[in-house]
């Protein structure tokens, strides 16, 4: 009777970590700070293994509060291929300039999200690194909201 029943539970600990291996990586979530205008918020990124035909695929989301009502913002990313010095020194030009993932408006109350997925040649072979940024800007510029600096790992 003992059996069924540890059985049971080393599958219910075993699907309950395999759900969390989805979530975004230590160092690949960051507070969103203001910059100019109000708010705050939290974004978070996934890479995911290169699928057929070597292509970069990545997840994340973004959610602000406290912003502007009603008002609608941009989430966007900027890359630096100068990885692990802590800052992210964005090149002009794509593929690292300022690239536009998704959009969001904001509730009457300020709080808005939205959720993207990038997909791209890989910057690099597997292991290689590079560094990201995130901004929230409203579609009139005077409202900004910017990620740390984070280091992503090509899988």
């Amino acid at each position: 009777m003992k059996r069924p029943v540890l059985l049971i539970a080393l599958l219910t600990l075993t699907v309950v970590g395999a759900a969390s291996v989805a979530q975004a990586e230590p160092g690949l979530q960051s507070k969103l700070t203001a910059i100019s205008g109000q708010g705050t918020g939290h974004v978070e990124v996934s890479p995911t293994a290169q699928g057929q035909g070597a292509v970069f695929v990545a997840e994340g989301a973004a959610a602000i509060h406290d912003a502007l009502p009603n008002t609608t913002y941009i989430v966007q990313r900027a890359i630096d291929f100068t990885p692990n010095d802590g800052v992210c020194t964005i090149a002009p030009a794509p593929p690292a300039g300022w690239i536009t993932l998704t959009t969001l408006t904001t509730s009457e109350g300020g709080a808005g999200a939205g959720h993207f997925e990038r997909v791209s040649p890989p910057p690099g072979p597997s292991g290689f690194q590079f560094d990201i940024v995130f901004r929230v800007i409203s579609t009139d510029g005077t409202q900004v909201l910017m990620s740390d600096c984070m280091t992503v790992t090509v899988k």
